[in-house]
């Protein structure tokens, strides 16, 4: 499992910069895609939510710091997310493009719902999204698309980002 957290979190720390630095800056861009949700998401799925909850809370730290969102906001989100798709862990055969896509649309959509739950209890420091707004909506069109990418990249370094051994035939 320390193997699996450790590579997560090197990949995580990866899309976390590139999230904040490059496409956060493209002009053309509605919204920025959620890459490391993406990420939790699919070492979530692969190995369960004991590792989905750990990667998903060390991811949140890395984004609390890098984002302007408060403390504490990712470090609850992530994790959580990330224990919900490791429930689902071995329920169904990853297809490359429609579970992806599913999966990034629904976590995106928990996503929403958590941080609109949260902002009831801690008012304006934390900015939720608007059921009517398009910036929800294009999030999620932006990381159901992102979804197949992200999770083909990672499919293809199973020994880093995967407890589980397959047998030797």
């Amino acid at each position: 499992m320390g193997r699996t957290v450790f590579w997560t979190s090197v990949a995580v720390l990866f899309c976390a910069l590139f999230q904040a630095a490059i496409l956060a800056n493209i002009a053309f861009l509605p919204v920025v895609p959620d890459l490391v949700l993406l990420v939790v998401v699919y070492v979530s799925f692969v190995n369960g939510s004991t590792v989905g909850s750990t990667t998903g809370f060390i991811s949140g730290l890395f984004l609390d710091f890098l984002s302007a969102s408060p403390i504490g906001l990712n470090s609850f989100t992530k994790p959580l997310i990330g224990f919900v798709a490791g429930k689902f862990s071995g329920s169904f055969i990853l297809s490359p493009v429609l579970i992806p896509m599913g999966m990034g649309l629904v976590a995106t959509v928990m996503k929403a719902a958590t941080t609109l739950v949260l902002s009831l209890f801690f008012g304006s420091g934390i900015l939720a999204y608007r059921l009517n707004g398009e910036v929800l909506w294009l999030e999620i069109l932006a990381n159901s698309l992102c979804a197949p990418l992200i999770f083909g990249v990672l499919g293809f370094f199973p020994n880093l980002f995967s407890t589980r051994v397959k047998a030797v035939e």
